[in-house]
């Protein structure tokens, strides 16, 4: 009997809450007044004026000059301008190597900071500056070569 009975009202409320979840949505300024640039923020229903000022009468609305608001000029503006071309500079001249020995090796390219490879045999080499090339470091006695 109970869950016949909550069968049939989950049968009935599925399509309520479906429909409820169907309405349009309401307008995000229906609860505050909409401001527009430039104009003058709106004044709130409730706000009354006090009552020690009296109301303006129509002499006093005509004795104010009223200026009409002219927009300032607008400003003249500058067409884009490019960015300035910069030279394509040439990588600076790879600074030559060397052997432990001091003879200049050729073939060899810069592979980072201190470090050389030597595309003939695969191998990394371990530099360090000499004057304005670089050296190559023997490697240590009894060390294997590096890959």
């Amino acid at each position: 009997m109970f869950r016949t009975t909550t069968v049939l009202l989950v049968a009935l409320l599925l399509p309520v809450t479906a429909l409820a979840q169907l309405q349009a949505p309401a307008s995000p300024t229906a609860t505050r007044p909409v401001s527009l640039p430039g104009s003058p923020p709106p004044t709130s229903p409730t706000a009354t004026r006090p009552s020690s000022v009296p109301p303006p009468t129509r002499d006093d609305a005509q004795r104010e000059d009223p200026q009409p608001r002219v927009p300032p000029p607008p400003r003249p503006t500058k067409p884009p301008t490019k960015p300035p071309i910069k030279p394509v500079t040439p990588p600076p001249p790879m600074r030559p190597i060397y052997d432990s020995k001091g003879q200049r090796v050729e073939g060899m390219r810069q592979a980072g900071p201190n470090r050389v490879f030597d595309p003939r045999t695969g191998r990394y080499h371990t530099t360090e500056p000499s004057g304005v090339g670089q050296r190559i470091v023997p490697p240590p006695a009894g060390a294997t070569p590096q890959r």
